[in-house]
């Protein structure tokens, strides 16, 4: 089936999308050098699985809003002070507490469930490499262990489930201060807000999960620099590039 004409303002979006796919794509590589080089290109995997164990309930549960959807919006049909509705009919109570609730932290559970089981198997892995002095930043088998598992079991794994909840709901609610922002700045609904669409949900998640950090520094980490940078290089790359190759491939009709 031929993709349908792009209107002028769609064709414009078409060559940001081209162009920030390039230009995120190359800060994934420009990480991966500059960690290879100064640490080591192991230590790079171990951030980029730990940011991904870190990330993926606000992952799943972004995407989940969306799929259960529908029903009354958050701000009632209501404008703010500039004449702009506040969120828009696209964000509704039912996504906002379903979307994280019904799918977002029962699936993030249920994989690191099956991380715990699969633990004894996992952790050969990284001890050989600590062993081995493979690591540089990474040197530590705790580090795998808050990540994977949460650290010694049972509180270790009750970590992990308060960090799931915080995550699933900051990564909610960062993606209703992204439409807020959308409507202030008078993009219409389903059209493109460049980088913000794609980060708001992940700055929301980091933030909340960094909260009992600060109160049980024993049981919680604030995730630390090297895995905030690749956070926010990786989440908005996920969307742009995908999207941007299923535009590509002729599964979309537009690159966002």
């Amino acid at each position: 089936m031929p993709k349908r004409e792009l209107t002028e303002a769609e064709k414009k979006h078409t060559k940001i999308a081209f162009r920030l796919a390039v230009f995120f794509a190359c800060l994934i590589l420009i990480d991966f050098l500059l960690i290879s080089i100064f640490f080591s290109w192991r230590d790079w995997v171990a951030v980029f699985v730990f940011s991904l164990l870190f990330i993926v309930p606000g992952y799943i549960s972004n995407a989940a809003m969306v799929i259960v959807g529908g029903g009354k919006p958050i701000d009632g049909g209501r404008t703010f002070r500039d004449g702009r509705r506040i969120l828009g009919d696209n964000k509704t109570w039912s996504g906002l507490i379903k979307g994280p609730l019904y799918i977002g932290i029962p699936i993030s559970i249920g994989l690191f469930c099956l991380l715990l089981v699969l633990w004894p198997n996992i952790v050969n892995v990284p001890m050989t490499g600590i062993k081995n002095n493979h690591y540089k930043i990474y040197n530590d088998i705790v580090y795998y262990q808050y990540y994977f598992i949460g650290g010694s079991f049972p509180f270790g794994f009750l970590s992990i489930i308060i960090r799931i909840v915080l995550c699933s709901y900051g990564a909610a609610l960062g993606d209703l201060v992204g439409s807020f922002l959308k409507r202030r700045f008078d993009v219409e609904s389903g059209a493109p807000f460049w980088v913000i669409d794609q980060l708001d949900f992940a700055v929301f998640a980091i933030l909340f999960v960094s909260i009992p950090a600060f109160i049980f520094p024993n049981l919680f980490w604030v995730p630390d620099i090297y895995m905030i940078i690749l956070l926010l290089i990786l989440t908005p790359s996920v969307s742009i590039i995908a999207n941007t190759v299923a535009y590509i491939g002729g599964l979309k009709d537009v690159p966002w």
